[in-house]
């Protein structure tokens, strides 16, 4: 039997050992009195700041009437800088001060961004190319409709919208997140445009601009960014159809056409970890919010902002299924046969990802509705998953719960969003070391079917 040891030196500790440092400074900032008008709990505290790192967005507290401006401030940085990635930023300081990756290092911050062999440099300038541009952009149109606020709060309000909805995290300055803008296609257009952005993969996004700069034709893509822009515009589409038709005659049946669409369009895309909504999602009907989980739970792709187990994880997976239902030995997709150790890894993260999710499901049900007993304990079941889901696919939609989860149950939601954040494979391999290859038990079959 091969035997598991912990390792302390595991290049995937960088990631998690960053973000813990992160969510430990948040929560001290926030804990701070210029931080918020009347001080924060502990529970509360280390919550927004976890929230916030792991660009999650589901909140206990009111951001736009609770915190301050310092404190709106340090949860802004706290987005940003989970959102691009803590492993970008300390990779972005050791370039500035000439140090030396190891190898190990290197392979991290790749894999994290790309399949491909790119050089850590030309990584950290995308990320940072593609922020910039992309958030003042953002910043800039929402700025022409935010003409009800005064001057100052208007720059800061287009801003952290911007970087909110680039970096995936669906915190709001205002209350009810952005439901007064529903029928704004202006707003809702540029939040769609940050979200779809933040979410698509900071090389897949240069890829598709230096193919086009080039006049290549797309045959020449990666494979990796040929089923992202399918998987991409298809679970958007599917989506928007979906809430549609299920919510025609119920959030959507007092509305204009022409908001239904853009209403449908918007929750389709936040759902796949954004955050942000324009309708009551605790007003919405069982099988939407079925619907709304599957989209959170498959996420958005790799190497961009967003969590849940990514579009090309759900898309290996689906192929896996395809071809074997053909009798194919081989995953293949476009020509290309999709490497089984690749395979062997969306397995992993799909199998583990269904642990998370029913482990802290179970731990919030026996916290939050373990007095009651019968029906209204059965009427609570949906909303906890609802809400284990979103915290996993760091999506930070909810119907409504947070608030008044007890101290414990923030705690169990503050795990989940780190896990999330980081892929459960990823924490895994952080402290377990993998098993040397060597002799195998003889084979047994098994009926199955």
């Amino acid at each position: 039997m091969h035997k598991f040891r912990f390792v302390s030196n595991h290049p995937m500790l960088y990631p998690v050992a960053g973000f813990l440092i992160l969510i430990t400074v948040g929560t001290v900032l926030l804990l701070m009195p210029f931080s918020s008008h009347n001080g924060l709990a502990l529970f509360d505290a280390l919550f927004m700041a976890a929230s916030a790192s792991c660009v999650n967005g589901l909140s206990v507290i009111s951001v736009g009437q609770d915190l301050t401006r310092p404190g709106q401030i340090i949860l802004m940085c706290l987005m940003e800088i989970g959102g691009t990635g803590i492993m970008a930023l300390s990779t972005t300081i050791m370039l500035l001060m000439h140090s030396k990756m190891n190898f190990g290092q290197q392979s991290v911050l790749i894999s994290s961004y790309s399949s491909e062999n790119f050089s850590s440099g030309y990584i950290i300038k995308q990320v940072i190319k593609v922020t910039v541009i992309v958030e003042l952009l953002g910043a800039v149109i929402l700025f022409t409709q935010l003409k009800n606020l005064p001057f100052g709060e208007r720059i800061f309000n287009s801003v952290f919208h911007s970087i909110s909805a680039f970096c995936n995290a669906g915190f709001s300055l205002m209350d009810n997140s952005m439901i007064d803008f529903y029928n704004n296609p202006v707003v809702n257009i540029a939040l769609v445009f940050l979200i779809i952005c933040g979410g698509f993969g900071f090389l897949s996004i240069s890829e598709l601009i230096s193919k086009r700069k080039n006049g290549s034709r797309t045959r020449g893509l990666t494979l990796h960014t040929r089923l992202v822009c399918i998987m991409v515009p298809l679970l958007i589409g599917f989506g928007t159809l979906a809430f549609l038709g299920m919510e025609w005659h119920g959030q959507l049946k007092d509305l204009q056409f022409s908001d239904k669409i853009l209403v449908s369009l918007f929750q389709s895309v936040t759902s796949r970890s954004a955050g942000l909504n324009t309708t009551d999602f605790s007003a919405l009907g069982a099988s939407t919010l079925f619907l709304i989980i599957i989209l959170m739970f498959i996420g958005a792709n790799p190497g961009g902002c967003g969590g849940g187990i990514k579009t090309t994880t759900a898309a290996i997976i689906g192929l896996l299924g395809f071809n074997r239902f053909l009798g194919r030995q081989k995953t293949q997709v476009f020509n290309r046969t999709i490497p089984e150790v690749t395979v062997d890894r969306a397995m992993r993260i799909f199998l583990l990802s269904i642990i998370v999710i029913v482990l802290g499901c179970v731990l919030l049900l026996i916290f939050e509705t373990g007095n009651l007993q019968g029906k209204a304990s059965q009427a609570s079941f949906l909303s906890v998953l609802f809400e284990t889901v979103s915290a996993f696919s760091t999506c930070g939609l909810s119907m409504g719960i947070t608030p008044d989860l007890s101290s414990i149950s923030k705690v169990v939601v503050s795990v989940i969003m780190f896990v999330g954040r980081l892929g459960p494979l990823v924490l895994v391999q952080a402290v377990i070391s993998s098993p040397k290859s060597g002799a195998y038990y003889s084979e047994e079959n098994i009926m199955v079917g």
